[in-house]
This record gives structure tokens, C-alpha cells and sequence, in this order.
């Protein structure tokens, strides 16, 4: 094994931009013929979207494996080591190898597409909208990684460059465009919006949405729901038919900050067609 220090701050501080450069190094890493897999250690406020941005990166059939730890190392039950050990253990395991970019937390392996992070304490906060791949089993003669299904479809984003001018805007009751104009204002290149759970808008809103369009803005809305996906059913304003008629892109089945990477990844290419590619 070999360490190398990417950073050493808390997750909560990183950018997207530090996260793609350090994919860029561990894709050199993992190009050695001496390299089996590789494991990212970080904290767990933003694992779940660096676990993504990584899967959406890397071409590698090499296993990478993200795991980070609940509880401290000082804390009575700390899963640190253990999630270590687990993460190096589904890394050097040949059946990991080309399932995209896995999350090994609390013995349960998952992939970074579906993965969430559900709970701010507990050791089993990580989950899938699916179920996990696999778990690793702890018995008397080794530990045993088991991987049950592969993931669902895998994208790939072939860009040297990212965009981080995306602004990431909330709908709730009664929300008017403040946040949209704010955005606009400041230059966003990308705006991703949580609408509600079917992934329509306030009314309120609909004047922002019409703005950053007009300008050449490309908006992408996600449901908030943790499962299902926008809807195109209704047409009234702010409805999901509205919003698609009028131009804004569906994120599907992915959440809403990890809709923002993948805007972020496609406008970095800079192509338009690009971005709708990779968005319904």
C-alpha cells in the first residue's frame, strides 16, 4: 500500500474543482501497472457528490472505493478503521473491478450514482436508492467481500475542465425567483433546481426560469423526493410539461447536488448539445 495526501481539511471546505483535479491524480495512479484499485478517504459531508464526480470522470476498470468515518477516533464504537479496512479490502477484490466508483461504509458497498448520505450520526447513514452491491462479511478466516449485483448504467463526461459556476436553487411554499435573479445576476453559467417532489416550481418562480433561459442559462430541475423522478404531466405554470416545453432538463433518478456535478462536468465540454445529452 502507498498514502498520498490529496488534502487534509475537513469535506465541508473542498470545491468541485479541487475534487476534479484530484480524480485527474488518481487516474494517473491507477494507469500504473502496479496499481490493483485505489481508496479515497474524506469526510462524509460532501462524499456522496466527490464519489459521483470521480464515477463520472474515470473510465478506470479499476476499483475506486470512497469511505470516511461517522463517529470519531476518540468516540467509543469508531468505524474509521473499519471502514478503511473494508474499502481496501473491495478495492483489491477482482469482482469490484468495473463497477464504477463504490462507497464502502458500515460493511455495505454501494454505488456512487444511487448512493446518499440519509442520517447525520448514525454508522449505517449511508444509503441507496436500490439496496447496496454487496456488504463485506467479517468471519474467522478473513473477511469476505461479496458483491451481489452490479450498479445501474454508468456515464461517462469526457472533459479536461469544470464549470463551477452552477448555482444550486431550492423550491419551496411560496418561493419567488429572488434566488433565481441572484444567480443570474452573479453570472451563473448553469442554474440546478430542487423543485418539489414531482420537480414542479412555484409560480413565483416562473419569471426567474423565463430570464435565465432567455440568456442562455442551462436550468435543470430535480425532485426532491428520494425516489421517483420529475414528472412531464402537468402544463400549467411551473408544472414539469411547463418547465420541459419551455427548455429546462430533467435530472431523472439523480438527486439534486449530484445533478449539479454532473451540469458542472457537461458544461465544462461547453458544448450545448453536450448538456442535453447527458440530461431528459
Amino acid at each position: 500500500m502507498e498514502v498520498v495526501q490529496l488534502a487534509n481539511s475537513s469535506s465541508h471546505l473542498f470545491t468541485p474543482s479541487e475534487v476534479f483535479a484530484w480524480s485527474t491524480r488518481v487516474h494517473e495512479r491507477l494507469a500504473e501497472d502496479d496499481t490493483v484499485g485505489a481508496v479515497v478517504t474524506m469526510g462524509t459531508a460532501t462524499l456522496e457528490e466527490a464519489a459521483y464526480l470521480f464515477d463520472l470522470v474515470l473510465r478506470d476498470e479499476k476499483p475506486v472505493v470512497f469511505t470516511g468515518a461517522m463517529r470519531s477516533h476518540d468516540q467509543i464504537g469508531a468505524d474509521g478503521p473499519r471502514n478503511l479496512l473494508a474499502a481496501v479490502r473491495t478495492a483489491t477484490t477482482p469482482g469490484a473491478r468495473g463497477l464504477g466508483v463504490l462507497v464502502v461504509l458500515n460493511g455495505e458497498i454501494h454505488s456512487a450514482r444511487d448512493v446518499s448520505k440519509a442520517d447525520s450520526d448514525a454508522v449505517d447513514a449511508f444509503v441507496s436508492r436500490y439496496g447496496s452491491l454487496g456488504r463485506i462479511y467479517w468471519t474467522r478466516s478473513g473477511d469476505e467481500v461479496v458483491i451481489r449485483r452490479a450498479g445501474t448504467r454508468r456515464e461517462h463526461i469526457a472533459t479536461e475542465t469544470l464549470e463551477p459556476r452552477v448555482a444550486y436553487v431550492k423550491t419551496v411554499l411560496g418561493a419567488d425567483s429572488s434566488g433565481l435573479h441572484a444567480a443570474i445576476d452573479a453570472g451563473a453559467r448553469g442554474i440546478v433546481i430542487e423543485g418539489f417532489a414531482g420537480g414542479e416550481i412555484t409560480p413565483g418562480m416562473v419569471e426567474g426560469v423565463v430570464r435565465a433561459l432567455r440568456v442562455g442559462i442551462s436550468v435543470v430541475v430535480a425532485g426532491r423526493a428520494p425516489n421517483g423522478r420529475p414528472n412531464d404531466v402537468w402544463t400549467e405554470p411551473g408544472g414539469g410539461g411547463w418547465l420541459r416545453d419551455l427548455g429546462v432538463l430533467s435530472a431523472g433518478e439523480l438527486s439534486g447536488p449530484k445533478a449539479r456535478i454532473k451540469l458542472m462536468l457537461a458544461l465544462g465540454i461547453g458544448d450545448d448539445g453536450m448538456v442535453r445529452d447527458h440530461f431528459g
